[in-house]
């Protein structure tokens, strides 16, 4: 059976296909008015005038404002994976790219403008799908991220010991809830980050001894 977290991983990897630059267009255009306005407050109407599109171009492509804004959520978050993809890209170690992931990903989330927008004026909405409905969206980062533990295992540069699922589930646990409530101990500029991940998320991906 496909859970909620495969088939949202699986959106979140595929896309907007490159003969789409239409999509791509409406996409850029609902953004700018979420980040205005909220999703709530948006209309099809907005997202038609901001694009400079036809009302019946819009629903063409997204049949319903709740498609848009899913569109709209899942883009924003394949180029979050796609800026951490890059930025860990050349590193060459698994504990490298482990440090820098971490704290590539707790700026890429700071500055996230939309999300921290829907915080302010309309966490009615997305609270829920941070917290008690966050289910398939923990799964789809866990799944992209032991993805990648696994590929480093093939290719030699992950120990064979460590289960790319269980250190997966800690990293995204830890990470949302960090992103969630930042208030704490836990240092979340990127110096501080980094000092962070090296002392007590390094040790996790190496093997106990035996």
């Amino acid at each position: 059976m496909t859970s909620d977290g495969d088939e949202l991983l699986r959106n979140l990897l595929t896309g907007v296909p490159e003969n789409e630059p239409q999509a791509d267009r409406i996409l850029d255009a609902a953004l700018r008015c979420f980040e205005t306005y909220g999703p709530r407050r948006t209309t099809m109407d907005d997202v038609a005038r901001e694009a400079d599109l036809g009302r019946a171009t819009i629903y063409r492509r997204f049949p319903t404002k709740g498609d848009l804004v899913t569109g709209v959520l899942l883009r924003e978050a394949r180029r979050f994976f796609a800026e951490l993809d890059e930025a860990v890209a050349a590193l060459p170690t698994l504990e490298e790219r482990l440090v820098e992931g971490f704290a590539v990903t707790l700026r890429i989330s700071r500055e996230q403008r939309l999300m921290t927008r829907l915080m302010v004026v309309e966490p009615e909405l997305i609270l829920p799908h941070s917290t008690v409905k966050a289910g398939p969206l923990l799964a789809a980062a866990r799944g992209y991220l032991a993805g990648r533990l696994r590929t480093a295992q093939r290719h030699g540069a992950a120990p064979a010991g460590v289960d790319p699922e269980l250190v997966a589930e800690i990293l995204v646990r830890l990470t949302h809830s960090l992103v969630l409530t930042p208030e704490g101990h836990i240092p979340l500029d990127d110096a501080g980050a980094r000092d962070f991940a090296r002392r007590y998320l390094v040790p996790i991906v190496r093997p106990s001894p035996a």
